[in-house]
């Protein structure tokens, strides 16, 4: 038995001596007193090493001896927190003199290794799992067992946390924090299940979030993901799959250039000249072939023709409104003018010309100027001009149509990858709400059950739970396509910098989470709340460097809701290496 533990415990050589002194119940609160948490820590009092205390700063899995009727097992506890102790300072308080705390503080400075009165105070989080020892190989199962005082802990070796964690043939989503391992998880479950990405600005949930689709579509060829994008970052951040992807926009560009500005370049990641020439030459590609188009949010628009304005004019005539006389001679100047170049009256506005837009604008802005100011018949000008200037500013974009029929080309199509380039939050949740709802609707009742995963960028301007803002349609359609997706093969990756702001109902709907540093309190107690975590193991996000994260599971690890510090692979090193290959805009070396 003592060779076997020797293989799934690393006690450093004999280093690692700890021992369980008690538990401990905490309770904490949000500010606002609306959440309230609590805690149960195992103390543990372990003999000071210098090694030790440095190797327990990294995320440590730790295993506490329990006896019972079936032997010997382990119960498995995570270390959130270190403290070195001496004792000669327990008993040093302000009413000492000063010059005799120096003397003692100078003592303790260096005794820390070499005295036996010193020692580490660990405080380890309950992951609610025991192992066994079965024919030498680590076994683990779900426990509520509680450990007894005094019991001998041990530090599970990087063999057994692989074992207790990992899925075999997994998808991999970071290496686990202190230890060379990989850690893989199940990606179907991780698709069906919703995933979550929350963080504060600046901790990569663009890179994460990208490199997560890009493995899943790697991984699932069947697979196709739409991204609600509000701030411009995936046509970059995902460039290498936009070669079976399509952009639609609701912004109006009359050329690629502009297109480009639009979109964010990750200052990190450094492009050559040669590189960014060929991010542009890919974006011109992405045009000249049809697959950059113009969201079109009025329906109504798409459908005017020449003969419709000729109609709305002629309404004005037979409606006797004020302004008759000028109103008929626009009319015939209209008429005249296409008639004379052969237009076709059934001829739609979005494709005539630039110089015929021109001149339906000039006689329309003479007409306002003709007509009294109280007229009525100025609202009417007015809408027609509305129209007509923005399908001459959208006349250099190809027409991707409304988000209903967006919706159906996405689900029919052969394109894998869309996206929604939405910058502005009221187009944003219209958008959304729309081709959530028409997606929904067809899978339903059309059968169209291909596997689809929606990422929600910004998630807190599509679904939000602040009583005091407006009711959007988009919160609706994000929460219905959390509570119904699953059983269509529809599925959502959530991202947001505040999670307080998240709608609650939408939030307890995710399976899998991953959580860098939120400076809130108030929003690492929400997610404690919704996702009933250790608050002890939260905190420990606030350390967190950019591209780590904590990642937690009820369906996608090989043991469900125990929490993992992992460092995300990033990328941007898919970027780099994607961008440097010959290709558009490159020459090959």
């Amino acid at each position: 038995m003592a060779n076997m533990a020797a293989q799934i415990f690393d006690d450093m050589g004999g280093k690692f001596q700890a021992r369980l002194k008690g538990m401990r119940t905490e309770t904490k609160s949000a500010s606002s007193g609306q959440f309230e948490g609590t805690m149960n820590v195992a103390l543990l009092e372990a003999k000071f090493d210098m090694d030790v205390f440095d190797r327990l700063h990294d995320p440590t899995f730790v295993a506490i001896e329990r006896s019972s009727n079936s032997g010997t097992t382990y119960l498995v506890y995570e270390v959130v927190s270190v403290h070195p102790m001496h004792y000669q300072m327990l008993g040093v308080t302000a009413s000492i003199p000063q010059q005799i705390r120096e003397e003692f503080l100078e003592r303790v400075s260096e005794s820390w290794g070499h005295s036996q009165e010193t020692w580490i105070d660990l405080g380890a989080y309950q992951t609610g799992y025991r192992l066994s020892l079965v024919a030498g190989k680590p076994e683990f199962e779900r426990s509520s067992l509680t450990p007894l005082q005094g019991s001998v802990a041990h530090i599970l070796s990087r063999e057994s946390v692989e074992e207790f964690l990992c899925v075999r043939d997994g998808l991999e989503v970071g290496k686990v924090k202190g230890l060379d391992i990989r850690l893989k998880v199940d990606d179907p479950s991780l698709v069906m299940y919703h995933v979550g990405v929350f963080a504060f600005t600046g901790s990569g949930k663009s890179n994460l979030t990208s490199y997560i689709v890009r493995s899943l579509m790697e991984r699932d060829r069947r697979l196709k993901v739409c991204v609600l994008d509000v701030s411009g970052e995936y046509a970059v951040q995902l460039i290498d799959r936009l070669d079976d992807g399509m952009v639609l926009t609701t912004e109006e560009f009359d050329d690629v250039e502009k297109f480009a500005q639009s979109q964010v370049m990750p200052e990190t990641l450094g492009l050559s000249t040669k590189q960014e020439k060929r991010v542009h030459a890919i974006f011109q590609k992405l045009r000249d072939d049809g697959r950059l188009k113009y969201l079109m949010l009025d329906e109504q628009t798409l459908q005017w023709d020449l003969e419709k304005l000729y109609r709305i004019l002629q309404a004005m005539l037979e409606g006797g409104k004020v302004g008759s006389l000028p109103v008929e001679g626009t009319l015939s100047s209209l008429k005249s003018h296409f008639a004379s170049s052969g237009t076709p009256q059934r001829t739609l506005i979005q494709k005539l010309g630039s110089a015929d837009l021109d001149y339906i604008i000039k006689e329309l802005e003479s007409l306002r100027q003709k007509l009294h100011e109280k007229s009525s018949a100025i609202k009417d000008v007015d809408a027609a001009l509305e129209i007509i200037n923005m399908q001459k500013s959208s006349a250099g974009s190809v027409i991707g149509g409304t988000p209903e029929q967006a919706a159906y080309d996405f689900l029919a199509g052969d394109e894998r990858l869309l996206i929604l380039y939405t910058p502005e939050p009221r187009l944003a949740q219209e958008a959304a709400a729309r081709f959530l709802d028409r997606m929904l609707f067809l899978k339903k009742v059309h059968g169209f059950r291909q596997k689809v995963l929606v990422v929600i960028d910004e998630a807190q301007e599509f679904a939000t739970n602040d009583p005091r803002g407006p009711q959007i349609d988009s919160n609706r359609a994000v929460e219905a396509l959390l509570r119904q997706g699953r059983k269509y093969g529809a599925s959502a990756l959530i991202s947001t910098q505040r999670v307080a702001h998240l709608n609650t109902n939408a939030l307890q709907q995710l399976h899998s989470y991953f959580v860098s540093t939120l400076p809130r309190y108030y929003d690492r107690m929400v997610i404690a709340d919704s996702f009933s975590l250790d608050l002890g193991v939260l905190q420990k996000t606030t350390e967190l460097q950019t591209g780590e994260w904590l990642f937690v599971s009820y369906k996608a690890t090989r043991q469900k809701n125990v929490p993992v510090f992992i460092e995300a692979p990033n990328n941007e090193d898919a970027l780099r290496k994607y961008l440097s290959a010959a290709g558009p805009g490159t020459e090959a070396s």
